[in-house]
């Protein structure tokens, strides 16, 4: 019983805080995300995304599912941590939104989960594949990640924060813009348009 209540309680502590941020709209939590772009035959095949959160979530949520206390963390815990706190974000697609020009591609599946613990902060990583693959040179690409409730915040990295897996024509280019039109409200989607 102690063990399930120690693994439940990240879990209801971000609901708490999460039911108590409704009125005032502040993020509770903070995530700093790197986001690799990969190509196939020059289109788009997939997305690499990693989360490193706040020192506050990570030391809870460490403390919680590092089970043996190593600091590290094994399969056993990653799968607890996966199922507890990630998957339940799928209904939100993860807070990964992807356009192909006005169209908002719904309901993609994440190929690879795996988190870590790095220099006392948890990290993640996952990757989301397009199927088919998108080309932008037909229609912009654009990418991001936002939680409308305003629950989570997330920022680029201070290193790299994009990156390219794969061939890339020449005459790509990536924009970082504040959203407008169907990405209105979003702060910083990533757009990617190729010359034709």
């Amino acid at each position: 019983m102690a063990a399930m209540l120690r693994l439940w309680a990240p879990v209801v502590a971000l609901t708490v805080a999460l039911a108590a941020t409704e009125s005032r709209a502040n993020p509770d939590v903070w995530v700093e995300t790197t986001i690799t772009v990969s190509f196939d035959r020059q289109r788009v095949s997939g997305l690499d995304f990693s989360w490193t959160f706040d020192d506050f979530y990570s030391a809870h949520t460490i403390q919680t599912y590092d089970l043996d206390g190593d600091g590290t963390l094994n399969s056993l815990e990653v799968g607890n941590l996966r199922a507890e706190t990630f998957d339940p974000l799928s209904p939100a697609d993860y807070f990964v939104h992807i356009w192909s020009g006005e169209e908002k591609q719904e309901g993609f599946d994440v190929d690879r989960f795996a988190a870590r613990i790095e220099q006392a902060q948890l990290v993640y990583e996952f990757s989301v594949g397009l199927t088919p693959p998108l080309d932008p040179k037909a229609e912009p690409v654009t990418v991001s990640l936002f939680d409308r409730d305003i629950f989570v915040d997330f920022s680029p990295s201070d290193s790299p924060f994009l990156l390219v897996s794969g061939e890339m024509t020449p005459g790509c280019k990536f924009r970082v813009a504040r959203g407008e039109g169907a990405q209105s409200g979003h702060p910083q989607p990533i757009t990617l348009a190729c010359e034709g």
